[in-house]
């Protein structure tokens, strides 16, 4: 058994409907039976009564909440014991995470620890490394969840949760491209759409460019707008430099996603500073984390 098969079977019963526990906890219909459905068998029980109009306590499901009220309210208590400088209060986790995070796996993994963990709260901010080193350094965050080249790693204590190719993501109006990759020689020939002047983004792309031998051609500086860069490569206005989970996330009719060639990768790594000792809700929420992303391929299976 395990602790969000608990709170799952507690939502259901509080909605009434398993569509209704997955909208409220940010996670898919299929992951929640399916879990509901594993608990059933290993309890050798059913829990609801499903029909195709509503969905009920059975007599063993009454029983099953009554004990599992119980142990939420004894894990809140715990975390409480631990973190908390008042009992009237909730740990709030800070965390930074970077531009078309929503467009990435990791969106449902936030959703789904905090979804998950109703003794806590989260506090996400979509910032910049630089930005979210500083605030690290000053105590304004208590993580941070970057992407940076292997050979730039910042000097935080830090877990790699990922390692990813570098796409090109383009519109398929453009001329020019190969519909199966982008050469790293071709980069150049295409304004690209990137972080504001001096962020770390820029710096990096900048760096890759004049590696290769290829003008650096930005026509937009602002990766925080993710909506409005994702029109401006409909529209053909230049192109964005993405991790593949993301690349492939914003691939439909109208826009392509093209691994670079020669590969070139990006780490995903979740930074902590070196004075906290993780406890608590702090350590679960980076083990989380980092479980997720080694349960892949597909984040589906993680979080099934």
């Amino acid at each position: 058994m395990e602790i969000r098969q608990v709170y799952y079977v507690l939502e259901v019963a509080r909605q009434k409907s398993f569509s209704g526990a997955a909208k409220a906890l940010y996670v898919t219909q299929p992951a929640i039976s399916h879990q509901i459905n594993a608990l059933e068998e290993e309890l050798q029980v059913k829990l609801f009564n499903r029909d195709t109009h509503s969905v009920s306590l059975t007599s063993d499901g009454v029983k099953f909440c009554e004990y599992a009220r119980k142990i939420i309210d004894s894990i809140d208590d715990l975390f409480q014991a631990f973190d908390m400088e008042r009992s009237d209060e909730k740990p709030v986790l800070r965390v930074g995470v970077y531009p078309f995070y929503g467009k990435s796996p990791l969106r449902r993994i936030l959703s789904s620890f905090f979804a998950a963990n109703s003794n806590v709260m989260g506090n996400i901010k979509v910032t910049d490394n630089y930005a979210a080193y500083d605030m690290l350094r000053k105590g304004d965050l208590d993580f941070a969840i970057i992407k940076c080249r292997r050979d730039n790693l910042p000097d935080f204590e830090c877990t790699e949760i990922d390692d990813e190719r570098l796409y090109a993501v383009i519109s398929r109006k453009m001329s020019g491209i190969n519909s199966n990759i982008m050469p790293v020689s071709d980069l150049g020939k295409f304004p690209l759409l990137t972080g504001e002047k001096d962020s770390h983004f820029y710096v990096e792309m900048e760096k890759l460019y004049r590696e290769n031998g290829i003008p650096f051609n930005v026509s937009f500086m602002n990766t925080s707008e993710t909506s409005l860069m994702q029109d401006m490569v409909r529209d053909s206005v230049g192109i964005i430099l993405a991790t593949e989970s993301t690349a492939l996330s914003l691939e439909d009719a109208e826009i392509a996603a093209l691994p670079i060639e020669p590969k070139q990768d990006l780490v995903t790594l979740i930074l902590y500073p070196d004075k906290r000792k993780l406890r608590g809700a702090y350590l679960a929420f980076r083990n989380y984390i980092a479980d997720a992303y080694k349960k892949a391929p597909g984040l589906d299976s993680a979080l099934d």
